[in-house]
């Protein structure tokens, strides 16, 4: 009758290997459907913050012009923005959200600010996005 006891009611310790398979295969499952939209939510942040960007440097090249009656002539960037810092804008951003040099290419006329980070080409061309 002993035997019987200790069979019925012995202490189990640990995990059986199939139900440490089942948990592992259910985490992959979660995992595999988690990455990818993980990934596609961080683009869609990072196009809305170089666009937020962009704007707000247009909108300080805007002030520029209404000011001077014309847009910073400048061939780079880099050239364009001691103009219009600090008095326009604190802190111009250079780079965009992927870590790539925005592109500015301007005449008193018209002027062409892009972002080519992240595969997708963003270019704001007298204030305006431009393929909306």
């Amino acid at each position: 009758m002993k035997w019987f006891y200790n069979r019925i009611y012995r202490k189990q310790k640990g995990f059986t290997l199939v139900e440490l398979m089942v948990v592992i295969i259910i985490l992959a499952v979660l995992t595999g459907i988690a990455i990818p939209s993980y990934l596609a939510l961080r683009d869609r942040a990072r196009i809305q913050a170089t666009r937020s960007e962009m704007q707000n440097i247009a909108t300080a090249i805007g002030v520029y012009e209404a000011d001077t009656d014309g847009f910073p002539v400048a061939a780079t960037m880099a050239l364009m923005i001691p103009i219009i810092e600090p008095t326009y804008m604190l802190d111009v951003p250079v780079n965009d959200a992927w870590g790539n040099p925005y592109t500015y290419v301007g005449t008193a006329a018209t002027y062409t600010l892009a972002s080519t980070g992240g595969g997708t080409a963003i270019t704001i061309t007298d204030g305006a996005f431009v393929g909306e």
